[in-house]
């Protein structure tokens, strides 16, 4: 059974999907497969973000919005062209890594950033490599495929979605030393001197003092319909910023 999720301005849309294939919208009991989205990589974001569980479904996301990184063609597609293609089994399907902390799941990345605006966040990263000590505006930790998005804005590097590696960057740094990192590790704690909010692939998760960035459990189950040209993707997304 397929599920639904919707930008509000696309719901006659979902609607007519509903009624001529029986689908539902999106909640987590049990019995869809499928997961389509009728929005752009926003609209996928709030849907993970709603409701977990959208993890352990295929995602079909039908690229209906401004920025459509995730989108499962390479171009718009049709919602009855997708059906038909995973009526016939003609797609395979992508795993996208995520970040969990605390009960938020991102697919892009979280950041952290001082609770009182205005003035450097002091902070020490911690790994099973060791510790960064350092003062910036903020941190960034991101996906591999997540660094396409915000961690370019801080020249950070565009690490391949097929790397199993956190990336960790950082938003005008203070500390001169301080440079993009690009680490093989299951998980970082992030420590800061002073209250800061952690902001969870763009919304405010929760405030504290130490937080714990661990490579997801659970990953995007995406399907795709032909190829995932990584490279023209991240092209595209970043024109689109």
């Amino acid at each position: 059974m397929f599920a639904v999720y919707y930008r509000p301005d696309l719901r006659s849309l979902a609607e007519d999907f509903k009624r001529r294939y029986g689908a539902a919208d999106l909640s987590c009991r049990s019995g869809f497969t499928h997961l389509f989205i009728f929005g752009g990589d926003g609209t996928l974001l709030e849907a993970i973000r709603k409701y977990p569980c959208a993890l352990d479904l295929v995602v079909v996301h039908l690229g209906l919005g401004k920025v459509n990184f995730y989108r499962s063609a390479e171009i718009t597609l049709p919602a009855d062209d997708a059906v038909e293609r995973i009526s016939r089994g003609e797609y395979r399907v992508l795993e996208l890594a995520t970040l969990d902390v605390e009960g938020c799941v991102a697919l892009n990345e979280v950041a952290i950033y001082r609770r009182e605006p205005g003035r450097l966040l002091s902070f020490k990263i911690r790994s099973d490599e060791g510790e960064v000590v350092g003062r910036a505006d903020g941190v960034i930790v991101s996906t591999p495929h997540g660094t396409s998005g915000y961690v370019v804005s801080t020249f950070g590097p565009v690490v391949d979605y097929r790397a199993d590696v956190i990336v960790v960057s950082f938003v005008a740094p203070y500390t001169l030393y301080l440079r993009p990192m690009v680490l093989a590790t299951d998980r970082i704690v992030v420590e800061t001197a002073e209250d800061s909010v952690l902001v969870c692939d763009g919304r405010e998760a929760r405030v504290g003092r130490v937080f714990e960035v661990a490579r997801g459990r659970r990953r995007l189950r995406l399907a795709v319909f032909g190829d995932f040209q990584f490279l023209n993707r991240v092209a595209e997304r970043l024109r689109s910023l």
